[in-house]
């Protein structure tokens, strides 16, 4: 287990036991006092609920955007031919008006987004201080109102603001549910006398700080038979007999909290090896021993949340006399993955879809990482040949698909093109993939800028490459690779001193570190860059990246399976609104967004894991395993014994010991061939 992890999971908890007199009494009562911060951290999941920063409970997710332009709004770059998003010119007497309808108008704080600074505002009629050179003007709550609300947007100097529109079939191509949608854009050229439809909608956007109605999170899975919060895969049986559980916390007028609880009988939730979930105080099966609890929050009044901040779990707990023999047992060492998940809804695309066999066998993708001796050195292979397979050229006319064969048919592209075209191929490859992107403006080398990360079986993480550079980041004091929050984190550090990322403290100059190297072309260690990059060392230390202040994910990966919706001109522009957007205390908001994030398992889950359970049997030498895994296109488990062949296994299956050392060694094994990386215990038996 990684330290960080193994910290995590230590924080979920205070285990408080009370056994009963003495070892082998049957019933046991168990008080369990949960963080529910440290939950939600390592849970399974959580929507529509934050951690409160302030107090660490958890409480309602409180971003709200009203928006109908975000589908299918484009770049307006000049120098596109095709594709670029008409705009309007707010100048003289040419003002816009856009309506947005507000269901509930109840908020904390309002702000306005149209990509332009400084334009002049009026709300429902009313005046708005514009706060010239603010990218999100504040809008003052008490003038919206529940249903439609008029944006006028007009400019008082000489020059003006152009502000985009979203053609109507681009916005139904990703949304086709707003067909029914009545236009709410218009455009005057008498200073608001008449006016007129556009044909389109105008990037005109609402963010509200305003609680949602209702959210939930789940737990992670609890094993009733460990004790003093330990966590030990050598166990005896435990089961269940009675449960209860109690919310900590503070619910205000209107406000609610209300849980329930779901047992098990394997360590990692499976559908066919766990109930539904149940209101407390209802009967367990017999047998089960895992449970996970799920707290949901919910309000009348979007001002106002509940505030969860502890769970107590009280249970009855049969536990059965730990067998004789394991007392000539030693556990010599243990390696049990704690697995992660995220609450995005991340789609994976299917290494064997007829798209990427077909890539694979046309590019001889196997005879481009032939001779890689580690997985890494395998996928930087990759990530190099795709490098050398296209111009970096812009596509300033029909925009590609995102579709590695069209993309290497047409032979160049920008950043995202080089990311979508490593993507697909490791995941053609059987390695799982994902579009990651940021920036930081006025930045030393900030501006926008896509990449990828891969899931890497030898490290257990999402690894950080940048494509069309041709490097990625590595810790040169323990060679672990780095993933894109981890950049973020350094550069908040080094740049910003830990503290707000304010703009006028933006990187003008590289700062350079010991803990930062670049691995550049083919090389699977730091190495000189190439002659135009010599600026990125010095005195024999690699700069620290200032780009990655901002960071945002696509929740899928199945560009291929399902092409839309994807946001049109990628990379020209960031103003699609349903990314996933990584935001912390040192992070500026970025208001044109719905989705945000600071729930690190989200964006650094874990696949291709197992995670097990040993149960010593009343059979002399005998442990009933039970393992457990998520992952994408699962084949089998494997388990090695003692050192000899990998064999394909069961999800439970029963190890017979011998006198001496006993080594048991576990991984998955995905439909493309690809392993995961190994668990394993050892211990040591005197018959």
């Amino acid at each position: 287990m990684h330290k960080g992890i193994q910290i995590a999971v230590t924080a979920i908890c205070i285990m408080l036991l009370e056994m009963g007199a003495a070892r082998g009494d049957d019933v046991h009562n168990m008080s369990i006092l949960m963080s529910a911060a440290g939950s939600f951290e390592s849970g399974m999941g959580a929507w529509g609920v934050r951690v409160r920063e302030k107090d660490q409970a958890v409480v309602l997710y409180d971003r709200v955007l009203i928006e109908d332009d975000g589908p299918g709004i484009s770049g307006d770059a000049d120098w596109m031919k095709t594709d670029r998003a008409p705009t309007t010119l707010v100048a003289g007497t040419t003002r816009i008006k856009k309506i947005l309808h507000v269901e509930k108008p109840g908020a904390t704080e309002a702000r306005l987004y149209c990509g332009k600074r400084g334009l002049s505002i009026l709300v429902n009629g009313q005046s708005v201080d514009s706060q010239p050179g603010t990218r999100y003007p504040k809008i003052p709550v008490s003038l919206l109102k529940k249903g439609y609300n008029e944006i006028v947007l007009f400019s008082s100097g000489r020059r003006g603001e152009k502000v985009k529109i979203a053609l109507p079939h681009d916005i139904l191509r990703n949304a086709p549910e707003r067909k029914a949608s009545s236009r709410r854009s218009f455009v005057s050229t008498d200073s608001g006398q008449t006016w007129k439809p556009v044909d389109g909608e105008y990037m005109v956007r609402l963010h509200l700080m305003q609680n949602v109605p209702q959210g939930h999170f789940i737990s992670p899975v609890i094993d009733a038979g460990q004790t003093h919060g330990e966590d030990s895969p050598l166990v005896v049986p435990v089961s269940i007999r009675s449960l209860a559980l109690t919310p900590e916390g503070d619910v205000p007028k209107g406000t609610t909290i209300s849980l329930s609880v779901r047992t098990g009988t394997s360590p990692v939730y499976q559908p066919d090896l766990w109930a539904d979930w149940k209101a407390t105080g209802t009967t367990v099966p017999q047998g089960h021993r895992y449970l996970q609890w799920k707290a949901t929050l919910m309000t009348d009044d979007l001002n106002v949340s509940p505030a969860l901040k502890g769970i107590r779990v009280d249970a009855q707990v049969q536990i059965a006399p730990r067998p004789g023999w394991t007392s000539r047992l030693t556990v010599k060492s243990i390696r049990n993955a704690q697995i992660l998940y995220t609450s995005l809804p991340f789609a994976y695309e299917d290494p064997n879809h007829p798209g990427l066999v077909a890539l694979r066998k046309k590019y001889r993708l196997d005879d481009v990482v032939a001779g890689a001796r580690t997985e890494l050195e395998a996928i930087v292979k990759l990530r190099n040949w795709v490098v050398h397979q296209l111009q970096f050229k812009a596509p300033v006319e029909n925009y590609p698909a995102w579709d590695a064969d069209e993309i290497l048919t047409r032979k160049n592209g920008i950043c995202v093109q080089y990311a979508i075209v490593f993507m697909q191929c490791a995941i053609a490859m059987g390695y799982q993939a994902r579009f990651v992107f940021g920036n930081n403006p006025g930045a030393i080398d900030g501006g926008g800028h896509e990449v990828s990360e891969w899931w890497s079986n030898e490290h257990s993480k999402w690894v950080f490459f940048d494509i069309n550079h041709n490097w990625f980041y590595v810790n040169p004091k323990t060679g672990v690779p780095y993933n894109i929050l981890e950049i973020h984190e350094a550069i908040i550090q080094h740049y910003y001193a830990g503290e707000f990322a304010e703009w006028d403290r933006r990187p003008r100059e590289f700062k350079y570190s010991p803990e930062f190297a670049c691995c550049y072309g083919t090389s699977l260690v730091p190495n000189v860059p190439p002659s135009d990059k010599k600026q990125y060392v010095k005195n024999g230390l690699h700069r620290v990246p200032s780009r990655w202040l901002h960071v945002r994910y696509m929740p899928r990966n199945n560009f291929l399976s399902k092409p839309i919706p994807v946001p049109k001109v990628q990379g020209f522009h960031w103003d699609y609104s349903d990314y996933t957007i990584w935001e912390d205390a040192q992070t500026p908001k970025e208001y044109q967004y719905r989705n945000f994030t600071a729930r690190r398992s989200d964006v650094n889950w874990t696949i291709n894991q197992v995670r097990f359970a040993a149960e010593c049997d009343d059979k002399q030498g005998v442990l009933n395993v039970q393992m457990g895994t998520f992952t994408p296109y699962f084949d089998t488990y494997l388990v090695k014994v003692d050192g000899k062949d990998w064999k394909e296994a069961e999800q439970a299956f029963a190890w017979t010991l011998h006198a001496g050392t006993n080594r048991l060694e576990m991984r998955v094994r995905n439909t493309s061939g690809v392993l995961g990386p190994i668990s394993l215990i050892e211990l040591e038996y005197t018959e």
